[in-house]
């Protein structure tokens, strides 16, 4: 799988290839709250994009492409990850660079397509 970042403002990008799809994981905006008679009321708020992380690891990654992502990562808020899903606006939230790879979080703003 064939994924890409953009910084959105200095106009940086690194392309990753890792081995694994994209997991499908999701959470539904729920609340509950207790009621006098010792019930519950759950309010159902829904799915959307921007309650979604995604977490993946890349390995043989090019010394520019670590350097490059480990300056996103510090210098730019909002950051645009493009996958086989679709174009996402997000945040990296972790970037991991170790000898054998890279292991990114990247917590969604929004899906763009």
């Amino acid at each position: 799988m064939l994924i890409s970042f953009s910084a959105i403002n200095a106009g940086d990008y690194v392309f990753l290839d890792t081995n694994a799809a994209l997991p499908q994981e999701g959470r539904r905006r729920l609340s509950r709250t207790a009621t006098l008679d010792g019930g519950a009321v759950i309010t159902d708020g829904g799915v959307t994009d921007a309650d979604r992380s995604i977490d993946f690891t890349a390995i043989q990654v090019s010394e520019d492409a670590r350097e490059t992502l480990w300056v996103m990562f510090q210098n730019q808020d909002l950051v645009h990850l493009s996958c086989p899903e679709g174009v996402f606006s997000g945040y990296l939230q972790r970037v991991k660079i170790t000898a054998s790879g890279v292991s990114i979080g990247f917590m969604v703003y929004e899906k763009l397509t």
